[in-house]
This record gives C-alpha cells, sequence and structure tokens, in this order.
C-alpha cells in the first residue's frame, strides 16, 4: 500500500491564488512518489541521474524563467538522500518564487532557458503550460528511472 503523500500547499492554498496553489500541490504529491520510488532502490547512478534532471528543470524553468533567483547548489555523487535533500531546497526555493503569484500570473509569457533540457525544449510558455509540462516531465523521469 502506497503511504498517502504529505502535501506543503494546501487546497484552497493558504498564501498561495487558488490555481497556482493547485498546481503546487500537484507538484508536491508527485515530488512525494519520485522520493518513494527513488528510496525503493535500483541503481544508485540512474536514480541519481533521474533526481537530477527533475531538480534541473524545476530550478531552470521556475527559479531562472519566472523568478530569476539562485538555485540551490546539486549534490555531486549517488549518495540518493543527498540528492533528494537537493530537491527538497529546490522546492523551497520554487515556493518562495510561486507565492506571490496570482491566477492572473499564470497566463504570463516566460522563456524557457535553452540549456536547461535539450529534451524538453525551449522558447516562450505560459507559466500555466510551464507548470503543467513539469508536473508531466517529473513523472517521465520517475518512470524511466
Amino acid at each position: 500500500m502506497t503511504p498517502q503523500p504529505r502535501i506543503r500547499s494546501l487546497l484552497p492554498p493558504g498564501g498561495f491564488s487558488n490555481l497556482v496553489g493547485h498546481y503546487l500541490a500537484a507538484l508536491d504529491v508527485g515530488s512525494e512518489y519520485t522520493s518513494a520510488a527513488a528510496r525503493a532502490g535500483g541503481d544508485p547512478a540512474a536514480i541519481c541521474k533521474m533526481l537530477g534532471r527533475i531538480g534541473r528543470l524545476e530550478s531552470a524553468w521556475i527559479h531562472e524563467a519566472v523568478g530569476s533567483v539562485p538555485t540551490p547548489a546539486a549534490p555531486t555523487g549517488t549518495d540518493i538522500e543527498a540528492w533528494l535533500g537537493w530537491l527538497d531546497a529546490v522546492r523551497t526555493v520554487s515556493l518562495m518564487v510561486l507565492r506571490p503569484l496570482q491566477d492572473r500570473d499564470l497566463e504570463r509569457l516566460v522563456t524557457v532557458p535553452a540549456a536547461a533540457d535539450a529534451s524538453a525544449g525551449e522558447g516562450p510558455r505560459t507559466v500555466k503550460r510551464l507548470l503543467a509540462e513539469l508536473l508531466y516531465l517529473q513523472g517521465v523521469a520517475r518512470g524511466n528511472a
């Protein structure tokens, strides 16, 4: 039986605009399942690569494209707990970037950095599309680990 995920944003979210909070809650649920999958075992190098990709995308797309804020430095090596701690730090920064956004800000265009991940594409997106794509890519990365 899969344990219930811990969600850091509330529905309706305290301090968040309603739709922004829904996206954050979905990202938090995905992160909990990602953490459970990473701890379940497998090839540590592949798991750390997957965790790195998820964190790099989130930091490039939200921290850089939306907030223009620095991202915590990623760990090195194959210590899964270190990578999970880094992902938690990345999400904390994402929460700070997205907290002031209102629902209307979800329609704002931002430019995704080309260097973030070539397979994810680049170019302008609405913040709403960016969050939806992060949810999708988070699931794909989790499934490929």
